[in-house]
């Protein structure tokens, strides 16, 4: 089940009018999105968020708007759960108009880290990836740790410094804090093979995110990456590792 059938309280935003949309941030509409559309399942808003030709790469979503209110019926007939949950947002990063969302997802006893990235056009939402990972027992910090951005950071340099350290081949070596934070306990930042191919990386002062592709048992993986950068050191990192499907629901692609 795709983690957009969770219903769960999303953030605490004010809410604001949703035919202002070109006055608002891209980190406000996204945020809006989730409160609004995904939680309150109001699809009279669909057409005031979601692009018509929205492309969708999250594997197991049809395409387009189309896809989206498919989804969101679908999620209607579920039960209503009947205990208020924590907002599962952690983490926001934006740069122009990407905004990725780190999230920690509960639903029917089972727990997953996700991270979505959306893509923004004239204040819509216009394009989606995501990939997510269970977290079990052993992985209760996959989500923990420093959630505020540094807004005094230079983002230019945080992604340099991330950059650097996919292109070396010592990645441990120069590039990690004395006391780095690894969230990911069953896949490190360190022991993913060295070809991994980056199709984005985006920064937001201290904090930046890269998504990834790379082969791991002869299957094809999407990574997803946060990296949070002190003093030109990588201080924390959280990730999420996806197998990409053979068959999805679209022809789109995870990347």
């Amino acid at each position: 089940m795709h983690w957009y059938g969770v219903n769960v309280r999303l953030c605490t935003y004010p809410i604001v009018n949703y035919k202002l949309m070109e006055s608002r941030s891209n980190k406000q509409i996204v945020l809006e999105s989730y409160r609004k559309v995904i939680r309150d399942l109001d699809l009279s808003l669909v057409d005031s968020y979601i692009r018509e030709d929205y492309i969708q790469h999250s594997p197991t979503v049809k395409d387009g708007k189309a896809g989206i209110l498919e989804m969101l019926h679908f999620i209607k007939t579920l039960p209503r759960p009947t205990e208020i949950a924590p907002s599962p947002i952690i983490r926001v990063i934006v740069e122009g108009d990407f905004v990725a969302v780190h999230l920690d997802i509960r639903f029917m006893g089972k727990r997953a880290a996700i991270i979505d990235l959306f893509r923004l056009q004239d204040g819509m939402l216009a394009e989606h990836w995501d990939a997510g990972q269970g977290i079990g027992d052993e992985d209760v910090d996959m989500t923990n740790g420093t959630t505020t951005i540094n807004e005094k950071a230079n983002a230019r340099e945080s992604k340099m410094v991330v950059r650097q350290f996919y292109n070396s081949p010592l990645k441990a070596e120069g590039y990690l804090s004395p006391d780095f934070t690894e969230h990911n306990t069953t896949s490190t930042l360190l022991n993913w093979p060295d070809d991994l191919k980056m199709h984005r990386i985006m920064a937001e002062g201290n904090f930046v995110f890269a998504q990834c592709e790379g082969m791991k048992d002869g299957k094809v993986f999407a990574l997803y990456h946060i990296f949070r950068v002190e003093a030109g050191k990588i201080a924390e990192h959280w990730s999420v590792e996806q197998e990409v499907p053979a068959i999805m629901a679209h022809g789109n692609g995870m990347f």
